[in-house]
């Protein structure tokens, strides 16, 4: 069988209405067998054997489209762009990046609850995370969504490299722990069982989790990032660099357009052209040279040190 194009199920109107009502949606075979038997080998390569595939030391997880053809392919030509402007209801997808989220095995690891609309220098909604794992999902190692946040237009302070150098300005709020809020009926937190192939789409203002992983394998899992009809560029210091693009050529009010941010999919059938895509990186550097920091962590143990310190205040 050969990699489908388009979602093997199709879209409805109750996945639209979910989506709009939680700011998360669950479809189920977006992707075929045979994309997670072309990724997941080379995703456990980079993850769990920390192969070097030419990749930023400063994001090892982020930009696998730059330099392996495989995530690149999936970018590009996978279901992942049409079902999300599906669920959105927009008529076009550029794309923007993609990354690799992976826990190892009986992995006390969290990531904290954060929402990513302050990362990205854009202003508008169409920006979700498309979160499809590579390996079999369980409730107990799934990313965690609390629903309805979406609705909240709270602009979180967030744990970007930019921000941890800045001052927080008066008018943004440290990320809330929603933990506390496990105990009240009128909050749903919503997991899911998930087998290689299915698809979250994450709204960007949607308050979401990631606990450790008890389970005895490996959870991997690729999110991809795009753009839909309403984004335009927003650069403000505390967002995250973007590799290939200055905050000088993101033009305030205006569309992503250009080699970096093709456009992967539209209602009409038009498509850009991928072959001016970068093949690398706009840098060089000690092949030795590796990081392994996850900003999430690094952000949520100051953070923690900080509610500390309230606490004895």
């Amino acid at each position: 069988m050969a990699l489908n194009r388009s979602p093997l199920e199709p879209i409805t109107q109750e996945h639209i209405d979910t989506y709009r009502r939680d700011g998360v949606v669950c479809l189920r075979r977006v992707c075929n067998a045979e994309w997670i038997e072309r990724l997941l080998p080379l995703a456990k390569r980079l993850a769990a054997n920390k192969e070097d595939f030419g990749l930023l030391p400063s994001y090892p997880g982020r930009y696998m489209s730059r330099t392996i053809a495989e995530f690149r392919e999936l970018a590009f030509e996978s279901p992942l762009a049409e079902a999300a402007c599906r669920v959105m209801e927009s008529k076009e997808a550029r794309f923007f990046f993609d990354e690799i989220f992976a826990k190892p095995p009986c992995s006390e690891e969290k990531t904290i609850w954060h929402t990513d609309r302050m990362g990205w220098p854009v202003s508008g909604k169409m920006v979700p995370s498309l979160w499809m794992p590579l390996t079999k999902v369980t409730k107990a190692n799934c990313l965690e969504v609390l629903a309805g946040t979406h609705e909240e237009d709270v602009r979180y302070w967030l744990f970007s490299p930019n921000a941890r150098k800045m001052i927080k300005p008066p008018d943004r709020v440290p990320h809330v722990d929603c933990e506390p809020w496990r105990k009240d009926p009128s909050k749903r937190f919503l997991t899911w069982d998930m087998e290689p192939g299915d698809l979250l789409i994450v709204h960007p203002w949607t308050l979401h989790y990631s606990g450790g992983n008890p389970n005895d394998d490996w959870r991997i899992a690729v999110s991809v990032r795009i753009f839909g009809d309403d984004i335009r560029w927003d650069p403000r210091p505390d967002c995250v660099n973007l590799a290939g693009v200055s905050f000088d050529e993101m033009v305030q009010g205006e569309r992503p357009e250009g080699p970096l941010f093709p456009l992967v999919w539209s209602a009409d059938g038009r498509r850009d052209s991928t072959e001016d895509y970068p093949r690398g990186f706009a840098t060089r550097w000690k092949r030795e040279r590796k990081s392994d920091v996850n900003e999430y962590d690094v952000f949520a143990k100051s953070l923690a040190a900080a509610r500390a310190e309230e606490r004895r205040a």
